[in-house]
């Protein structure tokens, strides 16, 4: 069970997490204009029209498709960006098995099924992580939640490209019946694994830091990212390609690695409120407990 939430919060908080920073003023949805402007070639103005527009919608629907060889996860949810009150509910399918998430008042809520309850011994609906938690399990995932809520812009890839990237090609397409500015980027892997690892500020070991450079070494191993937005300057679809990394990495199989994330109703209302204080369980009593009836 604790695999599973893992890989699920991980998965979530990276849909919904993001860079927010000043930038271009940005209409909002209710004034958006009846065509599209023309494609930016700037990856720093990109990202600043588009975290201010998302700053103004607030909230959206989310989907997600991640593939990583034979294994496929899938989600579905709602969110409202908001800073320090951000709030997320998502279901998703990790490698057959259903989550249930909220993400509200600082804290992961998971809702447990019967082999769940069984497995962390209690009768508890959910399961509460928190980012301040002191269990090793809340803190492995404390400072992913932490910058979930303090960064709370779903477009953090084009922070990513400013920094580590660049578009190299824009055009205008149709996309589920709409016209959207189409971007392809390429982001250099070395680079992003460096932003994204100080980002969270979760170090790794010299042995495996030395590791990934000698496989990456003269490789140029880029992660190719296409991005659509809307006449809001709001993604509408992101599609992250790292196969090329995982096959650098020296993954088996065909090594497709590939996660597609889809928003809709831009500037909807969105209500997530916790689980009743009776139906919801510690994350780090549950492990004291699973721990001492081994």
């Amino acid at each position: 069970m604790l695999a599973a939430v893992t890989t699920a919060a991980v998965l979530a908080l990276s849909a919904c997490g993001g860079e927010k920073q000043s930038g271009a003023a940005a209409p909002a949805p209710s004034e958006a204009k009846s065509s599209l402007s023309s494609p930016l070639g700037d990856a720093i103005q990109l990202a600043a029209l588009s975290r201010e527009s998302t700053k103004k919608a607030k909230s959206s629907k989310v989907t997600m498709e991640t593939v990583a060889g034979t294994e496929k996860n899938t989600a579905s949810g709602q969110g409202q960006y908001d800073g320090q009150n951000t709030k997320f509910s998502m279901s998703m399918d990790s490698d057959g098995k259903k989550i249930d998430m909220l993400f509200v008042d600082s804290a992961l809520f998971v809702k447990l099924d019967e082999a769940d309850k069984a497995e962390l011994k209690t009768d508890k609906t959910y399961v509460k992580i928190s980012a301040d938690g002191q269990d090793p399990f809340s803190q492995l995932l404390g400072k992913l939640m932490s910058k979930a809520i303090k960064d709370s812009d779903p477009s953090r890839i084009l922070e990513q490209v400013s920094q580590a990237g660049k578009i190299t090609k824009s055009d205008q397409v149709e996309l589920n019946g709409a016209q959207t500015n189409h971007y392809v980027i390429e982001v250099e892997a070395e680079k992003a694994i460096a932003l994204i690892m100080g980002d969270i500020g979760i170090p790794l070991p010299a042995e495996s830091v030395n590791q990934l450079k000698a496989k990456l070494a003269g490789k140029n191993v880029m992660i190719t990212t296409e991005l659509w937005l809307n006449a809001d300057q709001l993604p509408v679809q992101v599609v992250s390609d790292t196969t090329a990394f995982v096959k650098a990495m020296g993954a088996p199989g065909d090594g497709v690695a590939k996660t597609t994330v889809k928003y809709t109703d831009w500037g909807a209302p969105v209500t997530i409120t916790a689980p009743p204080a009776d139906q919801v369980g510690d994350m780090a009593e549950m492990i004291k407990n699973q721990a001492g009836g081994r």
